[in-house]
């Protein structure tokens, strides 16, 4: 088996690494449905410690539980990897494939989204 680095710098070598560990621990890289399942668990966590805070708090959340989002972030990376894996897309392709779009479909708006309002004391 071709040995695979433990930090990746591209995209392409995480791909690489989490493809090897699963071949090394002998998965099936059919698709499988609970992969996009545990993805959105993952997203799910993540949102949950943000929902329904004003920006505020938000960043003071995001502030205080670093950890808690450095390691959901890389659990939905390696997820992704593992799902592309399973349906035969190269996720560095699928990027480029799309960032031109979404980059200028969004160039010159103002907000990613609605700023939740907060109630008045």
């Amino acid at each position: 088996m071709k040995k695979t680095p433990s930090k990746v710098t591209k995209i392409s070598e995480a791909q690489a690494l989490v493809k090897n560990f699963a071949k090394g621990n002998k998965w099936s890289d059919e698709p499988n449905i609970d992969k996009f399942d545990h993805l959105h668990e993952e997203l799910s966590e993540m949102s949950r410690l943000l929902r329904y805070k004003s920006s505020s708090e938000m960043k003071l959340i995001i502030k205080g539980d670093r950890d808690s989002f450095e390691d959901g972030i890389g659990d939905l990376f390696f997820g992704l990897c593992r799902l592309a894996n399973q349906l035969e897309v190269d996720v560095t392709k699928s990027f480029n494939l799309v960032s031109g779009r979404i980059l200028a479909k969004y160039k010159d708006k103002q907000h990613e989204s609605k700023p939740i309002k907060t109630a008045k004391k």
